[in-house]
């Protein structure tokens, strides 16, 4: 058997969409489910590496925990976000943290969950892990919301 497998497996493919929907929400997994997706495991491991969304990676799955990293592709399908000002923008396109003071707006995020970072049109600018949750940042003056993953070059 290979070692990495790529495939439409119904089983894998439903395995991959239930950790879709422990992270981001039914939501986000039922509108996954109408598209084409292909998972990448391990054939000897029978582990879950890649999620491929219309033939782009969209997930990592992290070895520690087994939970999801979003790549650019995958953060503009999840529906938690934090929406930073102009300002900051050409920061985190470069791979800044994001400070709190930019933070206009945040959408279905808790504390240390993978989120996109977008700018004040909607558009992706990056993935990030937040820092402080969406409450506290509101008491914090000074500090970082989000420290980013992967950013657009």
């Amino acid at each position: 058997m290979k070692p990495v497998v790529r495939t439409r497996d119904t089983f894998l493919v439903n395995r991959a969409l239930m950790i879709v929907a422990y992270v981001y929400g039914w939501e986000v997994a039922n509108r996954l489910r109408e598209m084409d997706i292909e998972v990448e495991y391990h054939g000897v491991l029978r582990r879950i590496k890649h999620i491929y969304v219309n033939g782009k990676v969209a997930f990592s799955i992290r070895a520690s925990d087994g939970l999801l990293i979003p790549t650019i592709h995958g953060a503009s399908l999840v529906d938690s976000w934090i929406r930073v000002n102009s300002e900051t923008a050409p920061f985190v396109k470069q791979g800044r943290s994001v400070p709190v003071k930019s933070v206009v707006e945040v959408k279905n995020a808790s504390q240390n969950m993978d989120v996109a970072i977008v700018d004040e049109s909607g558009g992706v600018i990056g993935v990030g892990r937040l820092i402080i949750t969406p409450e506290e940042a509101k008491t914090v003056s000074r500090g970082f919301m989000a420290k980013t993953r992967h950013h657009v070059k």
